[in-house]
Order: C-alpha cells, then sequence, then structure tokens
C-alpha cells in the first residue's frame, strides 16, 4: 500500500469520542512508508463523497470508521473502484464487524489493517439503495425510522424501541416474486440477508455468506406473543430459522409488490421508496481488508 485514507463518521456509536480513534491511529501508523489522511464526514450521505474521492485519488485502502451506516456509505463509494475497505468499527451494534470478524477492540482492528488479508464479498441493492449486511421492508425499517429520530443510541434503546414497534406493528399483503415461485405473504418482518447477523448477535439469517452471490429472503408471518416471547432466545442464538412462522429463502434476485410507497432499510439506515421493491445481489462488488483468512464468514 502506498496511501490510506481513514473516513470517520465524528458522531458514531455511543461514547461519540473520535479523537481518542484519531490519536490511536496516528500513534500507530506514523511510521509506516506510506501516505495516510484521516477526513471527518460532515452529513449523511457524505461519506459516499468522500470515499469516491480517496479512490479516485489512488487511495489503496479507504477505511470507514463508524457504525454500519458508515461502512455503508464508504462501500457505495468504493464500489467499481480498485480500492479496499477496510473498517474500524466504531457503532452501536457493529454487525458488518462481527460478521465479518474484525477486532470490535478499535486499536487492534487498526493494527490489522496494516497487514489484511483481502476477500472479496457481495453487495446488495434494494432499488437504488445499497447493503452489505441486512435490508429490510418490515417492522425493521419501522424500528430503523423510529430509532433514527431517537436522540439516545446503542443497543439496549434500539431493543425497547423494536418492542415497542413490533406490537404497534400491522402487517399488509405483499407478493413475493421469486424466480421460481411466487409468495403471498402478510409478514411481520421481511429482511434482505447479505450477512447472518444485524449486530449483538441478533441473527437474521444463520445460513447467509458475503460470496455466495445469493441474497437470504427472511419472511416472519404473525406470531403471538407468548411465542414471540418465548422464541426471542433463537434470534440471538443463531437458531431463528427454527421458528415455525419463519421461512428463509436463497435467491439471486427478489421483487416484492406492496399496496403502496413506504419504508425500508439499508444496514439500519432509513428510507421511503416506491411499493415495488427489486432486490438484488452484486457479485464480488468489493474488496474487503480481513484480518485473518481462517476468520471469514464463508470459507
Amino acid at each position: 500500500m502506498k496511501k490510506v485514507v481513514f473516513i470517520i463518521n465524528p458522531i458514531f456509536g455511543i461514547n461519540r469520542k473520535p479523537s481518542r480513534i484519531i490519536n490511536w491511529i496516528e500513534e500507530s501508523w506514523k511510521d509506516m512508508d506510506l501516505e495516510y489522511e484521516i477526513i471527518k464526514t460532515g452529513h449523511r450521505g457524505h461519506g459516499i463523497e468522500l470515499a469516491k474521492e480517496a479512490a479516485k485519488g489512488g487511495a489503496d485502502m479507504v477505511v470507514a470508521v463508524g457504525g454500519d451506516g458508515t461502512i455503508n456509505e464508504v462501500g457505495q463509494g468504493l464500489i467499481g473502484s480498485k480500492s479496499v475497505l477496510g473498517v474500524i468499527p466504531a457503532g452501536s451494534g457493529n454487525g458488518f464487524a462481527r460478521n465479518m470478524k474484525i477486532p470490535l477492540n478499535q486499536q487492534e482492528a487498526i493494527e490489522a489493517l496494516k497487514t489484511p488479508v483481502l476477500r472479496k464479498f457481495d453487495a446488495g441493492k434494494i432499488n437504488e439503495f445499497f447493503f452489505f449486511n441486512v435490508a429490510g421492508a418490515g417492522v425493521d425499517a419501522t424500528i430503523s425510522h423510529a430509532f433514527d429520530n431517537s436522540k439516545i443510541r446503542g443497543p439496549v434503546p434500539y431493543f425497547l424501541v423494536g418492542i415497542k414497534e413490533y406490537f404497534r406493528f400491522t402487517p399488509e399483503q405483499l407478493e413475493i416474486e421469486m424466480p421460481d415461485q411466487t409468495l403471498q405473504r402478510n409478514p411481520v418482518l421481511l429482511s434482505f440477508a447479505n450477512l447472518p447477523e444485524y449486530g449483538v448477535n441478533a441473527t437474521i439469517a444463520p445460513n447467509a455468506k458475503p460470496d455466495d452471490g445469493l441474497v437470504d429472503v427472511c419472511i416472519l408471518s404473525p406470531i403471538n406473543i407468548g411465542k414471540a416471547l418465548i422464541s426471542l432466545p433463537k434470534f440471538f442464538s443463531g437458531r431463528i430459522d427454527e421458528v415455525a412462522e419463519m421461512e428463509i429463502y436463497q435467491t439471486k434476485k427478489v421483487v416484492i409488490h406492496r399496496a403502496s410507497a413506504g419504508p425500508i432499510h439499508t444496514d439500519g439506515d432509513p428510507h421511503d421508496t416506491t411499493a415495488t421493491l427489486t432486490v438484488e445481489i452484486l457479485p464480488q462488488a468489493l474488496t474487503l481488508a480481513v484480518p485473518t483468512e481462517k476468520e471469514l464468514v464463508s470459507v
């Protein structure tokens, strides 16, 4: 490597102390025989712009410092370029880092970027929005919108918002069109997973892999309150597919027909979009810097 750009979201996660991470980067990388630059994002979507500029400027690696939303933006900016994506996890849930076995200890993650193993991985796309971890159009999209408007960060507030929105959510009838079959469902949860875990061990697609060219379509039909509470531990132990109301299909593409426009989320970031959702996988869209080959999600 000759040039590395670190893109930092200054309002990430719970502690929000970007200066500490900047100091760690500078202390660790000051003796490296390469050019490096540290840039802060200033608004939503800025990470995409900065990553594109870094790639055009010849950066060998562009490092996202923040949560899944920051990784999403930086990753989008690198699609179609030769620049490698690096990650220093600093979010609330850190789903992407957990899935890809990137150290959650930020100092360890910084050190690991010096001698990385490079692996290709897939990107997902739902209409015009990209995702690398999990996207959704059910109650998870509603939760994402509600949490985005909350001033409190962290996994516990997210969980509390999720419980509240789950019991307020009214499912709608959907047509779910895949290449080999079409389903009629009124799901509570409708998720599209490129990786198994949302974050903090909340696993929606236990068999999802980041480099298989497939999206896992996860459909949870209405479930009574008692069974939902009893089944909740399976969500955090990687056994959600054992719940009878949960269906998971692996496919290259799926089209969702809704009655009207509505909310979705991509890697936890909320959006509003059209009634029809086209979800597809872009194989081998990005190259990721990971610590060691043996620790990857897929082999």
